[in-house]
């Protein structure tokens, strides 16, 4: 039904006038029937109580306004509930792919803020980003293992440091493990010397 005619409909049955009529209109959201409930709560109905007061729509006008109308009806709920109208995302495969690719790049991120540390006594450390490192050993394993085995024997120590990552308790298994390199080393000089 256009506005107009719900106008002046609602002027008929109340003693109100235009501008009373558009602001209880807006306020019941454009619906007529919320409108006239409204104004009979109030008293400004004319007529008896026990009148009808609805009248019948030509379907020609209700068809027409049907989905501006149910838009208008289930905005008007959600607000008379405290709701807000939200979207609701599908979760789709794309969602999946932006959320495994952010987590990938945070990954990423993360290792090239922090670096595995090779060094030896007084000589400076050499850095290796975390990302360079794991993917030295996934795509490079045995011959990455060999060097660090061999880095070893050779006094180098081995750490992990930076902003991102707390490991104690891997350098502290480096630490270890450099200490078990330089007692092997030194049981293996003892017994080629005698």
């Amino acid at each position: 039904m256009e506005r107009d005619i719900m106008i002046k409909r609602l002027m008929e049955k109340a003693d109100i006038t235009t501008e009373e009529a558009v602001e209880v209109l807006e306020r019941c959201n454009w619906d007529l029937l919320d409108a006239i409930i409204y104004l009979e709560r109030r008293g400004k109905l004319r007529g008896s109580k026990s009148e009808t007061i609805i009248d019948v729509v030509p379907v020609e006008n209700y068809k027409n306004t049907y989905k501006q109308d149910e838009a208008n009806n289930q905005e008007y709920d959600a607000k008379a509930h405290g709701e807000e109208k939200k979207e609701e995302s599908c979760g789709g495969i794309g969602e999946l792919i932006g959320r495994m690719f952010k987590f990938i790049g945070k990954l990423i991120k993360k290792g090239n803020n922090n670096f595995f540390d090779a060094k030896k006594e007084n000589e400076k450390p050499i850095r290796i980003p975390l990302t360079i490192s794991i993917l030295f050993l996934i795509f490079l394993s045995i011959p990455s293992i060999v060097l660090l085995i061999v880095g070893l024997f050779f006094g180098y120590k081995y750490s992990i440091s930076g902003p991102d990552i707390k490991c104690d308790g891997v350098n502290d298994i480096f630490e270890e493990v450099s200490k078990s390199a330089d007692n092997l080393k030194r049981d293996f000089k003892e017994g080629y010397q005698k």
